[in-house]
């Protein structure tokens, strides 16, 4: 039995070590490449190598308040989402790929198009919040062009939510191109919007907010949403 239990340690503690260097490659590599990970092997190689992951940040120019902005949508999506949260997003945000400042987080390169923007689950979308956000962009990251593909951004939402919604004043922000409904949006509503599978809320969720109803009366009633993407040019 001992043997058998010093196999099973040695195992671990093989796949430990084996998981640290594989992020740790990760994090050094030019492009971040496919980890074949579960989430708590992941994040357990990861809370070993934080300081690592903070000399990127610092070998990026970026400061310690950034770093924590940025890493602490870790633990605050696994905690929404458990083992249902990509690796890839983790993993893109411990390479500083993408990066906090304030309320929204960007990708730190911009694309052809500009510097892609994404929301955190993190409180109030303030316009306040919003114009610091951007304008911390356009500093840090001398951002110019910014793009955004989101459910949030759906026409569906204005009427409903009202002008004062800090959802519908975000989307205002940005000039949409097509808008294409169909099932990826109606997944990616219920699973930001509810956190659970599609079929889950078709069948079984009891709308509790005036956006919950929203969601739920259109897709019970055939309709389905969708994630346009819009652009935004930085103002001056």
């Amino acid at each position: 039995m001992s043997d058998v239990v010093g196999d099973v340690v040695g195992d671990a503690v093989g796949d430990a070590v084996n998981d640290v260097e594989l992020v740790r490659s990760a994090l050094l590599a030019p492009q971040a490449p496919a980890l074949d990970l579960p989430v708590p092997r992941f994040t357990r190689a990861l809370d070993q190598l934080h300081e690592e992951v903070l000399a990127r940040f610092r070998h990026l120019g970026l400061d310690a308040g950034t770093a924590e902005a940025t890493l602490a949508d870790v633990p605050r999506k696994v905690a929404a989402y458990g083992d249902g949260i990509d690796v890839p997003w983790l993993l893109g945000l411990a390479r500083a790929d993408v990066v906090a400042l304030g309320r929204l987080q960007f990708e730190r390169v911009a694309g052809t198009d500009g510097h892609a923007v994404h929301l955190p689950e993190a409180g109030p979308l303030s316009d306040e919040a919003v114009e610091d956000s951007l304008a911390r962009a356009v500093e840090v990251l001398g951002a110019r062009e910014f793009h955004c593909t989101s459910w949030l951004l759906d026409p569906l939402l204005p009427p409903t939510l009202g002008p004062a919604s800090g959802i519908v004043r975000f989307a205002e922000r940005f000039a949409l191109g097509p808008v294409e409904r169909g099932e990826e949006g109606d997944r990616a509503v219920a699973k930001f919007v509810f956190r659970r599978p599609l079929r889950e809320v078709l069948d079984l969720v009891e709308p509790r907010t005036r956006l919950e109803r929203l969601v739920v009366g259109h897709l019970r009633a055939g309709g389905h949403w969708s994630e346009p993407r819009g652009s935004l040019s930085a103002q001056g």
